[in-house]
């Protein structure tokens, strides 16, 4: 059934985690992470816009400041498509996860930071066993594989949950918070994800948004479900108006038969949401990402994805309207001069002080420099016509 208005008034307010948080990082380093040798930056702000030529590590930046920021939560989480992953993780094992700098050989990565209330915050991230492992499938037939050598994904109907030899110890201040392991979760056909198992409820959420995510979900469901409980969706239908103005509503509806996100318009209406087009579709989901995390991160790839140049002012002026709301650090990244403008003219226009604009620049294949530049030197550059993509 889709959720209503009034039934949404009935619905209680969900407090908030009584913990403290760590309010936004401030400086941020990275150790054998991915394609980073080592890379450091200092002088992060609540809203940092990430820029750099391609391959300069402008993504793995933030799943750098994504793990670090959301290091014990047991949602934390690396999506991968599964019809490519499942065989190359039986071929290839651990290094095909590219999370550590040299393959699996080092199998070592580091990600530390440094939080705004003086928090010390790392993540270390270690081999914990073989570099090889099984997994075991059954087809549709019911028979039992080993691996996925020359077995289509199609063919596989579920996948036992595998614990892939990877452990990740958290540590806040020097003290160990927690330590987690990763699993591998097939979802057929193709599907999966890496989830880390064993971190504990209680810190502040953090969400990292792909460009290709792809349709609404399950977890955009439950997400949105969350933040309407909570009270905190008027923010994300405001930032949906931004674009198609006829929208009064968004509900989630739910038969025997289906089951999909679906627009009410002013005029009575209904229609599927993925009707009004991508733009919209992407801006609801980081809406609702935004009101989901409240004072958490948020880091979201490729933010210009979908949009027309002509809706950027009004959909990032809203967003970080949205996030002053919410308290939470976004980190956005961008290929699009026109996105780069409008997020740094609407950024400016909240607080000159609460924004940043890094710039990545790879000068070999081991050193990648940032160059962090503040808000107002940021406005400067651009309106003297200064290229900061």
């Amino acid at each position: 059934m889709a959720t209503t208005k009034r039934q949404r008034r009935t619905k209680r307010r969900v407090s908030r985690s009584a913990s403290k948080p760590d309010r936004y990082l401030r400086s941020l380093r990275a150790d054998g992470f991915r394609g980073f040798k080592k890379l450091e930056i200092d002088g992060l702000a609540p809203v940092c816009i990430i820029t750099g030529d391609n391959g300069s590590g402008k993504s793995t930046l933030l799943e750098a400041a994504f793990a670090l920021y959301g290091r014990t939560s047991p949602a934390w989480m690396l999506n991968v498509q599964g019809r490519r992953g499942l065989q190359a993780i039986s071929k290839y094992g651990l290094s095909y996860l590219g999370l550590f700098f040299r393959g699996a050989e080092d199998g070592s990565a580091v990600v530390s930071g440094v939080a705004s209330d003086g928090t010390r915050l790392r993540l270390e991230i270690q081999r914990a066993g073989a570099e090889r492992h099984s997994m075991v499938f059954e087809t549709d037939s019911g028979d039992s594989i080993e691996g996925v050598a020359g077995i289509a994904s199609a063919d596989i109907r579920t996948l036992t949950e595998s614990t892939v030899p990877l452990q990740f110890r958290a540590f806040r201040n020097q003290k160990e918070e927690c330590t987690s392991e990763l699993r591998w979760v097939f979802r057929p056909p193709d599907q999966g994800e890496f989830r880390i198992v064993g971190g504990r409820e209680g810190r502040p959420k953090a969400l990292l948004q792909h460009p290709s995510d792809g349709a609404l979900g399950l977890d955009d469901k439950a997400r949105f479900g969350d933040i309407r409980e909570a009270g905190r969706d008027r923010a994300v239908l405001d930032l949906v108006r931004r674009i198609d103005p006829r929208v009064e509503d968004i509900e989630y509806l739910q038969t025997s038969r289906t089951q999909y996100f679906r627009a009410r318009l002013k005029d009575g209406s209904t229609l599927p949401l993925g009707m009004l087009g991508g733009g919209v579709v992407n801006t609801f989901r980081s809406g609702v990402n935004l009101a989901f995390v409240a004072d958490g991160f948020l880091a979201i790839d490729e933010i210009e994805n979908g949009l027309h140049f002509s809706r950027h002012a009004e959909v990032f002026s809203s967003l970080l309207d949205a996030r002053r709301q919410f308290g939470a650090q976004l980190m956005l990244a961008t290929h699009s001069g026109e996105a780069l403008g409008a997020m740094v003219h609407a950024a400016y226009k909240f607080d000159p002080d609460s924004f940043a604009v890094v710039h990545l620049r790879r000068e070999s294949h081991d050193s990648v420099l940032a160059n962090v530049i503040a808000g107002k030197d940021a406005l400067s550059s651009i309106e003297h016509g200064y290229d900061l993509r």
